[in-house]
């Protein structure tokens, strides 16, 4: 009896956990109740048995463009479904029906010059953010989207040379698409609904004037590079070990 109980408290358990996550070519996105609002937003992740929650915290400026990479597919069951969640008012007009062989698409932006990311993040113009992350070790940053807008701005972002993540607004984040070797438009994450999004984590460790130092970005589920750690504390205590 105890055992069956067990196993019915674990298969909700994972049924509950794999109901805040989608699968976007073959990679896992996470799901929240509340969504992030862009690209390259810090914050914090809740995530409870029967609760998931995205708060952001800090909104870096990036005086520079960061390079993006968007993917283009087409919705399943799966991300449909997490799409309604997210905007139950369908402000996209989509309509996804499992039996038509032509489904509607949705796009996943991702950040893809971590190097710029981390020069934005070091630089001074950024020392308040800087100073939240190395107090704050479950600060995470958003890497990548899974989002619905309309068509045309599927084609348009499809057809681009290139895409920015920008900040052209004091700090609301833009994408600017390159076209023809300058900036086409600009378009505002309000304009979509993000549905699904990546995280990454910070890795501190000692530079070479034993300062605690950003050394790196990786994907949360990933280690940190040898000798960094994805607490700024807990770097900082391993160096004053090691002065001993």
């Amino acid at each position: 009896m105890h055992l069956k109980k067990y196993i019915l408290v674990a298969l909700l358990i994972a049924c509950l956990a794999g109901c805040r996550s989608i699968s976007v070519n073959k990679s896992a996105m996470r799901t929240a109740s509340t969504a992030p609002v862009a690209l390259g937003v810090i914050g914090t992740h809740t995530d409870e048995i029967i609760y998931s929650d995205f708060q952001g915290t800090t909104i870096p400026i990036y005086k520079k463009g960061i390079r993006v990479s968007a993917s283009i597919f087409d919705f399943d069951a799966s991300t449909y479904k997490a799409y309604t969640k997210a905007s139950k008012d369908n402000p996209q007009q989509i309509q996804y029906i499992d039996s038509l062989d032509t489904k509607p698409k949705f796009i996943t932006l991702e950040i893809i010059d971590w190097v710029a990311v981390k020069a934005e993040l070091t630089d001074t113009h950024n020392r308040q953010s800087l100073e939240y992350l190395k107090n704050q070790n479950r600060a995470k940053i958003i890497a990548s989207i899974s989002i619905a807008v309309n068509p045309q701005l599927i084609n348009e972002i499809d057809t681009a040379e290139a895409l920015f993540l920008i900040n052209r607004k004091y700090k609301q984040y833009e994408l600017s698409v390159v076209k023809d070797g300058k900036p086409y438009r600009t378009i505002d994450f309000s304009e979509a609904t993000i549905f699904g999004f990546q995280l990454f984590s910070f890795c501190w460790g000692e530079n070479k004037k034993r300062r605690i130092e950003l050394f790196d970005i990786v994907n949360e589920k990933n280690s940190c590079p040898k000798s960094t750690y994805k607490s700024a504390k807990k770097a900082k205590e391993k160096i004053n070990y090691l002065k001993l």
